[in-house]
């Protein structure tokens, strides 16, 4: 009953009436909530440190932040496979914007669609974690009010997005945003305020062996080799890994691995191999990420 009754007319509404110029501004807004910009904002943080201004920080503090990214991809695929609540209808079918060139319509249908089962939402689940954590993390010791607030604002634009695209219900969002927060609370506590970033990637493990008993699917294999290539990468690295940039040049390089991590992990993606490739694959991919900063150190040392 719950599932057929999630439609508020919300969804309808927005999506219904807003105009294209709108539609695709909110297309290129709810990027900030997709999982490829939430691993840049918590690469960005963990292999800077304190080189990055005004947001310098403890890089052991950026991987809490990059372990959220991956505690929600693999919390998303249990949830999702839990409910099994549909999208609304028409998630799947892009809009015809006449005006946005053909050479991009494969793009643009790419981020104004969605597939699959739409409860809860995954980029309001996903935002308000990655960027809740943010907001803690850069206000260092004491909470702050700005931080918080700029968090929220980009949670909220991302969630009414969803909304506008047509791709989630109201009701999707807001419970997206409830657990997230309920999540963040719980793992900023456990890791000892961001601290302890092990702590993080140890549940995240543990997530990803539920998606994996749950479903053995592409996604859940990735999520769980993903964590498992953190967790081990950084129990072989916590030691010696600098919570502090040396220069510039080591962040260079770092920002070089990252890169290089990330683009084996758009190419599982793309590729989708059989399952124990994408196991490994997806465990060297994030696994060199985490090994970034000392992979800087020891290429400039």
């Amino acid at each position: 009953m719950f599932s057929e009754g999630r439609s508020i007319g919300v969804t309808e509404a927005l999506h219904g009436a807003v105009q294209d110029p709108i539609l695709v501004l909110f297309a290129l807004l709810t990027q900030l909530g997709d999982v490829w910009f939430l691993f840049l904002l918590g690469g960005v943080l963990y292999v800077a440190g304190d080189e990055l201004p005004r947001w310098g920080i403890d890089r052991r503090r950026g991987l809490f932040v990059l372990g959220l990214l991956l505690t929600y991809v693999a919390l998303i695929g249990v949830l999702k496979g839990f409910f099994l609540f549909p999208r609304p209808v028409g998630a799947s079918d892009p809009p015809v914007v006449q005006w946005v060139p053909s050479v991009l319509h494969g793009v643009f249908a790419d981020i104004t669609t969605a597939d699959g089962p739409g409860f809860p939402s995954g980029h309001a689940f996903g935002s308000t974690m990655v960027w809740g954590g943010f907001a803690l993390i850069v206000a260092e010791n004491e909470l702050s009010r700005a931080w918080i607030a700029f968090a929220g604002a980009v949670v909220a634009t991302i969630s009414v997005s969803r909304l506008v695209l047509g791709v989630h219900y109201l009701v999707d969002v807001v419970v997206g945003v409830g657990l997230g927060l309920v999540v963040l609370g719980a793992l900023y506590l456990v890791s000892d305020r961001g601290t302890a970033p092990g702590r993080v990637l140890l549940v995240t493990v543990g997530a990803g062996l539920v998606g994996l008993l749950q479903v053995a699917s592409f996604e859940s294999v990735a999520a769980l080799g993903s964590a498992v290539g953190a967790w081990l990468v950084w129990r072989g690295v916590a030691d010696s890994t600098p919570a502090h940039p040396s220069d510039r040049r080591e962040v260079g390089v770092g920002f070089a691995v990252l890169g290089l991590a990330g683009g084996l992990f758009a190419l599982l993606y793309a590729v989708e191999p059989p399952l124990p490739i994408t196991f490994f694959g997806s465990a060297v991919a994030v696994g060199a990420a985490v090994a970034a900063l000392l992979a800087g150190r020891k290429l400039v040392g």
